[in-house]
């Protein structure tokens, strides 16, 4: 056995650890993401290739020269139209785009270079082309393209567990059109290099056979058919076309075939079967994909490799992009090995034990089936399958539901009507793959990466933008987010009730979006800051390179997104080293860490504000907000600015405030909180259907709903404070307060007790009540308010500086201290004076 067989069943109980690429991402290194980064994840986005490739439009002559040059004219028809395209093996967006390259093309001096390149009228190209004597020209008219391939490796999640995704993005843009040439050895079409030999012309070697089929033909053997001319070369069993001759590729006679033949033959080269291209990369086929090798060490066996062109690997041609699935691969490195793992997908499902791998389908006998791999391209394939690949876990008896993977996530199927619902036809059943059920559950449930298009049954389609699902509105919206004219085609159905689960409107916190002709804005608290300039998202912890972080989102959604900063929110001030929480929506500072820590935010991330918004943030707590006294257990609600403490649970739970969160805030602001309702407040009592206002600082009742509709509380809402409160509340009206009649247009000013009413807005503004404001009363109090000043008050006319004091009902004049109230001469001059 071979000692690789003989370790596969000791080593792959070993379960293999994360996948975490290398690179330098093309968004943001981790230490210049926000503190809180959106769902945890990251995309790091790196180019691996950028080159120019001509891809062959036509069939390609062929022009010996034998003894002399040769030269000719050729011409090639081609009608369609080559068109700049960005393809991704998965539903993420990124900041790569057919823009941002065709002008980084043109920067570079590709002047050529288009978004759209069409061949106009016949579509026929003739050209003078010369071959020197002793040498064949392969001539291929094609269309030269800039290629660039893109690794994008995302991290889901926060838990360790969860499996890694990747994917592969590739740009191609056309430069324009032209033949590519090509010399075969020297010697012409079979001929011998003149010089040497007889005078007598040697016997014509024997004419090779032509192949009728292409089993059983050795691997290097060189096809040509006749019909098409074309040159093959077997590999693995399967034939492939290559581009060129050079390099040694076909330093072999050919046999002559025909392109039916060919056709006929295996569509991909047999499981571990290698390869060598033109830039000497090796690579081991498995499932029909060629996998790159880092190494050919044993027990990784790469044989004798063919040579191929670079173009049969990069066009894939016979071959598949991603290897088949339920292929059984391990990886080895020295004399360590990976866990056995089965390709689904075009990913690789690590088997934590034997009896996972029997489990899935592989029988006793699985590990005659294992192809060997090194490490390296192992590790490459990823371990989160591609959009759309159908997977059930299995394992113990037991199966999971049916799921489907779109951009890294599992979407469960509740039901065998929604695999339809969503596409996969009645046939569904036979694509399911199954999985250890270990494996299933390691794989991100319900949420795809930030960028993919989802859409469900009869829903609207949707971007998950920072974990968070945004509508769109129309197909304009769809264009105008980003996604291009060919947005349809991005698409990913999920069943409608997955659809629904997926939270909507607003994206995780420390995530920045951005709407058509919108600010920069990030999310902080489930709220949108919106950024006055790129230096206050620098400041705010988002790097220089936030531009890449930016999700772009309907205008319309973006403007529904709200700006109040959710209670519990801890954040710091971008200019200075000041912190503090979201209690109530206002700020409430901490003067030190301990205070920090003893309120409960020592384990809150942590977000930064402009320091422009945390100026601009109130500092007085929202009535109805639940408090609780960081230095004791001592609870409160705020009503009308008030600390209102409860004395007990069940007082607190009778005033409505058992389900609300508690907000903690610190001792120092506890005690310097006010303990007076703000007048204006409309309250109830909670151990009746009683409400009042609070006017003048007193509790003024309401008989019934009329008289609280005709003192314009019907719109303000209720605070209920307990009935222990409620009862000690003041029925007097403070001294200062402008009231005004519910019943009428009448006003007056509440001095001494009294009600000292206006006959004119002059007299109002002259007795200094111009700017008080105003607090309706019912007609039935206003009624009933004494017109009789109480003792000790002492009052003026406006015009006058002498000050009198109120006693008995009588005025007398007095140079005592005490606060003096202005009311009108009118009212003064019917006071009688005091005898």
């Amino acid at each position: 056995m071979h000692p690789a067989r003989a370790c596969l069943a000791a080593l792959c109980s070993a379960l293999a650890g994360l996948l975490i690429l290398a690179g330098l991402p093309a968004v943001a290194q981790a230490a210049s993401w926000p503190i809180f980064p959106p769902t945890c994840s990251y995309t790091n986005i790196r180019k691996v290739e950028d080159r120019r490739i001509h891809i062959p439009k036509a069939a390609t002559h062929v022009i010996p020269a034998l003894d002399t040059q040769v030269t000719f004219a050729v011409s090639s028809t081609w009608t369609e139209t080559a068109t700049a395209t960005l393809s991704t093996t998965f539903g993420i967006e990124s900041s790569i785009n057919i823009g941002k390259i065709i002008g980084e093309l043109q920067a570079r001096g590709e002047a050529t270079a288009t978004a759209s390149y069409s061949i106009t009228g016949t579509g026929t190209y003739t050209t003078t082309l010369t071959v020197p004597p002793h040498h064949t020209m392969l001539a291929t008219f094609g269309v030269y393209y800039q290629r660039q391939l893109y690794k994008v490796d995302w991290q889901p999640g926060c838990e360790p567990p969860l499996y890694t995704f990747f994917g592969g993005i590739t740009a191609m843009v056309p430069l324009g059109t032209g033949y590519e040439l090509k010399y075969d050895r020297p010697g012409g079409q079979g001929r011998p290099n003149p010089g040497g030999g007889s005078s007598v012309n040697p016997p014509r070697p024997p004419t090779p056979q032509p192949v009728t089929s292409v089993v059983g033909l050795a691997d290097g053997t060189l096809l040509a058919t006749t019909d098409t001319r074309r040159i093959y070369k077997m590999v693995g069993g399967a034939p492939v076309w290559q581009s060129t001759c050079g390099d040694g590729i076909c330093n072999t006679e050919s046999r002559p075939t025909t392109q039916a033949v060919i056709n006929a033959g295996p569509a991909t080269p047999r499981n571990g079967s290698s390869a060598i291209d033109q830039r000497g990369r090796i690579y081991i086929f498995v499932g029909g994909a060629p996998l790159h090798q880092a190494h050919c060490s044993a027990p990784v066996n790469c044989g004798t490799p063919p040579k191929i062109s670079n173009w049969s690997i990069d066009a894939r041609d016979h071959m598949n992009g991603i290897p088949a699935d339920g292929q059984l691969i391990q990886g080895w490195d020295g004399g360590s090995a990976t866990p056995v793992a089965m390709t689904v997908g075009g990913a690789r499902i690590n088997f934590a034990n034997p009896q996972e791998i029997t489990d899935t389908g592989h029988g006793s006998n699985w590990a005659s089936k294992v192809t060997i791999l090194s490490s390296w391209a192992f590790k490459g394939l990823g371990e989160v399958p591609i959009d759309g690949t159908l997977v059930q876990g299995t394992g113990g008896g037991a199966s999971t539901p049916v799921a489907v993977f779109v951009a890294g996530a599992r979407i469960n199927f509740a039901s065998p009507q929604e695999v339809v619902d969503a596409g996969y036809g009645a046939d569904w059943a036979s694509r399911v793959r199954a999985i250890p059920t270990r494996a299933f559950n390691l794989v991100r449930p319900d949420l795809p990466a930030d960028g993919t298009l989802v859409q469900g049954q009869g829903t609207p389609v949707a971007a998950i933008v920072g974990g968070a699902r945004i509508n769109f509105a129309s197909p304009q919206e769809v264009v105008d987010s980003g996604f291009g004219a060919d947005w349809a085609g991005k698409v990913r159905s999920v069943p409608t009730r997955a659809f629904n689960l997926i939270p909507a409107n607003v994206p995780a916190d420390g995530t920045l979006v951005q709407g058509q002709g919108t600010p920069v804005a990030a999310i902080i608290g489930g709220a949108r800051v919106n950024f006055a300039s790129p230096q206050e998202i620098i400041d705010s912890g988002f790097g220089t390179n936030w531009a890449s972080m930016v999700r772009a989102i309907p205008t319309r959604a973006f403007n529904l997104i709200g700006t109040q900063i959710a209670d519990g929110t801890r954040i710091q001030n971008a200019g200075s080293t000041s912190q503090a929480a979201i209690v109530g929506g206002a700020k409430i500072p901490f003067v030190s860490m301990a205070e920090l820590v003893e309120s409960g935010y020592g384990n809150a991330p942590t977000h930064i504000v402009p320091t422009r918004v945390w100026t601009a943030l109130s500092d007085q707590i929202m009535d109805g907000t639940r408090i609780q006294n960081a230095g004791s257990t001592s609870q409160a609600a705020i009503v009308g600015g008030a600390k209102i403490p409860f004395v007990s649970m069940a007082e607190l739970t009778a005033s409505g405030y058992a389900q609300l969160r508690t907000q903690m805030v610190p001792n120092r602001v506890w005690v310097a909180l006010s303990t007076r309702i703000a007048d204006g407040t409309r309250i109830k009592d909670a151990a009746s259907s009683g409400q009042a206002a609070i006017i003048g600082g007193a509790k003024v009742t309401f008989n019934d709903i009329t008289e609280v509709n005709d003192s314009g509380y019907g719109d303000k809402p209720i605070q209920i404070v307990p009935n222990r409160v409620w009862v000690a509340l003041s029925t007097r009206i403070a001294d200062g307060t402008r009231i005004k009649d519910a019943g009428s247009t009448g006003q007056a000013a509440i001095v001494g007790g009294a009600k000292i009413p206006f006959v004119s807005m002059a007299e109002l503004v002259e007795s200094g009540y111009g700017d008080a404001p105003l607090q309706v009363v019912p007609n039935r109090v206003w009624a009933g308010l004494p017109a009789q000043i109480g003792d000790g008050t002492i009052v003026k006319a406006p015009t006058s500086a002498e000050r009198w004091l109120i006693t008995s009902g009588q005025r007398s004049l007095t140079t005592g201290s005490g606060t003096t109230w202005t009311i009108p001469a009118r009212v003064l001059s019917l006071i009688p004076q005091a005898h």
